[in-house]
């Protein structure tokens, strides 16, 4: 696999500055981030899984605005290819904010998920001061000097416990997080998948004006290519396809969503969604454990980042 690039794609260069930071190709640890700029202050979207490209991250946030400016990072939810880098963004000070039920896994620090993942190259990855991580707990506004951006977490369970977006209205920009994905196989494990059905028709409504989806994995969006629809059927397939009562065939299954969904990177998340949608309609819990082991078996067993990321 080639090694990942980092796009800066400005969606606007004069305050507010808002630019997006696409990670390409997407995978297990490639999320994109973004900030935006005021005369005062700039707001920093995710971090990156690792040290080094958290630093990148943050090297590249500086140039395009004031070193001395302080630095808020908004955590979208709690995984680690989104918060790992909190502790290395905030090395010279700035306040995290995230929603409650993301504020204390932010707070314990990074994830290396090694019964998952195989990796060198994570570098030197600290836990954020835990005085520095602010729960939002219901819609807010930043005031950056000049620009006011909309800061929303979502009112229940959908991609994870704990998400929330980010609006720029003047842009019509939404960094959604991983609510949305585009061209890369949601990951449903640790959320519920009739909650992120919820959530994507609250996307809709509260937020008519969107001109640009700044999604969690996959290239930038637009209103007219439904990048919702997209989603929002698959979500229904994997409810649909597990509608029956008795355990399913998960890996007949999934091999169906490989068909339907050929260009999808990361296609072994499809069986731990189906598993969660069964979860999730039956009544039933879901042993997370289980269907990760489950994803590693489809994905030929543990995943070796340095390899898949071209970090060898």
């Amino acid at each position: 696999m080639p090694a990942i690039r980092r796009n800066i794609v400005p969606l606007r260069y004069s305050d507010p500055s808002v630019v997006a930071y696409v990670r390409s190709p997407s995978d297990w640890l490639v999320s994109n981030c973004g900030w935006i700029r005021g005369r005062d202050g700039v707001l920093l979207v995710d971090t990156c899984g690792t040290e080094r490209d958290t630093l990148d991250l943050v090297k590249d946030v500086r140039k395009y605005s004031t070193v001395e400016m302080p630095l808020t990072l908004v955590i979208t939810h709690a995984h680690g290819t989104h918060h790992n880098g909190a502790g290395v963004a905030l090395r010279n000070g700035g306040r995290i904010l995230a929603a409650p039920a993301a504020v204390p896994i932010v707070r314990a620090g990074p994830q290396r998920n090694e019964e998952a993942f195989t990796c060198s190259h994570w570098g030197t990855l600290e836990a954020p001061d835990p005085e520095a991580v602010y729960a939002v707990t219901a819609p807010a506004e930043i005031n950056l000097g000049g620009v006011v951006v909309e800061i929303v977490p979502f009112p229940g369970v959908a991609h994870t416990d704990g998400d929330l977006v980010l609006f720029e209205p003047r842009t019509g920009t939404l960094f959604t997080g991983d609510l949305l994905s585009v061209g890369a196989t949601p990951m449903a494990v640790h959320g519920s998948v009739p909650g992120w059905l919820d959530a994507l028709e609250w996307l809709d409504k509260m937020f008519p004006g969107v001109r640009t989806f700044v999604p969690g994995h996959g290239g930038l969006s637009h209103p007219g290519s439904f990048p919702v629809a997209v989603l929002r059927t698959y979500l229904h397939w994997l409810l649909d396809a597990t509608a029956t009562e008795g355990t399913p065939d998960f890996p007949a299954l999934a091999t169906i969503a490989r068909r339907r969904w050929p260009h999808w990177n990361n296609p072994e998340r499809h069986v731990g969604n189906l598993m969660r949608a069964h979860a999730d309609q039956h009544g039933g819990h879901l042993q997370e454990d289980k269907a990760i082991s489950a994803i590693l078996d489809a994905a030929g067993g543990k995943i070796d980042l340095d390899a898949r990321l071209g970090l060898d």
